[in-house]
């Protein structure tokens, strides 16, 4: 339940977003199979989603930051683990996260951290029989720009633009297709095909 984490054990904002639009995908649906690389983020999904899938198909899935190690692991257990026609969201880091204080001490090597690293799981996901349907990013780069250029014209005593600033930053902070990889977190929407018959 929403709520229930003390704030220090919150994630950033960027993940909570991102773990809000997922929720809104899973609507309807029994419970998803989770696969989680950051354990820091357990507790936010444990929020939302209570009780994972624990059978062998399940008809959605939530796979959270991919990792250099075994990204091609997780999208062979993930073929197998869901339902045709279920649908994927893949919530991935990208080089603007390294940027927030909470996510610095987190262990682990992403895949989105590295040139190229969502595409890559982009086109193994078609391969492996998934069809992308959308792409988003969070917390855009335009939007951390606007944002922090707000904060300094505080510090320069013009809160005036400063605000100007910063509700300017408002419709960029969700960026879609192409621009979805400026953000701090990406989230992707997949969807398993179909069987043909």
């Amino acid at each position: 339940m929403i709520g229930t984490l003390p704030m220090s054990a919150r994630a950033p904002l960027d993940y909570r977003y991102a773990f809000d639009a997922a929720m809104s995908i899973f609507a309807g649906n029994s419970a998803p199979l989770v696969l989680c690389n950051v354990p820091e983020l357990a507790g936010e999904i444990r929020q939302r989603i209570p009780d994972w899938a624990e059978t062998n198909t399940a008809a959605a899935g939530l796979w959270v930051e991919p990792l250099v190690g075994t990204w091609r692991d997780d999208i062979k257990s993930l073929a197998v683990g869901l339902e045709a026609g279920a649908p994927l969201v893949i919530i991935i880091s990208r080089s603007l996260a390294q940027l927030l204080l909470e996510r610095r001490p987190w262990r682990g090597n992403p895949l989105g951290f590295r040139p190229g690293g969502a595409f890559q799981v982009r086109r193994a996901l078609h391969r492996a029989g998934f069809l992308m349907e959308a792409s988003y990013g969070i917390h855009s780069a335009l939007a951390v720009g606007l944002n922090t250029s707000g904060q300094v014209m505080d510090y320069l005593r013009r809160p005036d633009l400063g605000d100007r600033l910063r509700f300017a930053a408002r419709p960029h902070y969700c960026k879609s297709g192409l621009f979805s990889a400026s953000g701090t977190v990406m989230l992707l929407v997949a969807r398993k095909e179909l069987v043909r018959t």
